[in-house]
């Protein structure tokens, strides 16, 4: 099955969507984020690691900490969550798997993938943050 992104990067929209829109410039603990994304403790701590590592959230240690966002949530893309949690190359790899495909060496697949791949990357880049909390919060 071919995935857009990994259950990692899935992980982290979802703990990403789950802070509530009244409360974007507030911290909000770990536990509450798990609440709110609907998967297990475990996952969403490591999401909210690899989030903190890569600049989306700032960890606030101590008694009542918890995590806040660096950025508002309109300046966040899709594309930049994406490509900081998965890393750089996440588009770059041939749908069939192989491992000698590009421009001068194509797969039969790899003009089509080409085309569809900048226009995917196009559409992360437009949608924000702010707009999966809306409909995830919001219907």
């Amino acid at each position: 099955m071919f995935r857009l992104y990994s259950k990692g990067c899935e992980y982290a929209l979802r703990a990403l969507t789950g802070i509530p829109l009244d409360r974007v410039e507030d911290k909000i603990s770990a536990i509450d984020l798990c609440a709110a994304a609907g998967i297990p403790e475990p996952f969403t701590r490591k999401a909210l690691q690899v989030l903190s590592q890569t600049g989306f959230l700032k960890a606030v240690p101590g008694p009542g900490g918890g995590y806040r966002l660096t950025r508002h949530p309109k300046e966040i893309t899709l594309l930049e969550i994406v490509l900081a949690v998965d890393g750089k190359d996440t588009f770059d790899g041939c749908l069939m798997g192989l491992a000698q495909c590009n421009d001068r060496k194509p797969c039969p697949v790899h003009e089509t993938w080409k085309g569809v791949k900048g226009q995917l990357l196009k559409k992360l880049e437009r949608k924000t943050l702010y707009e999966l909390m809306k409909v995830q919060q919001l219907g």
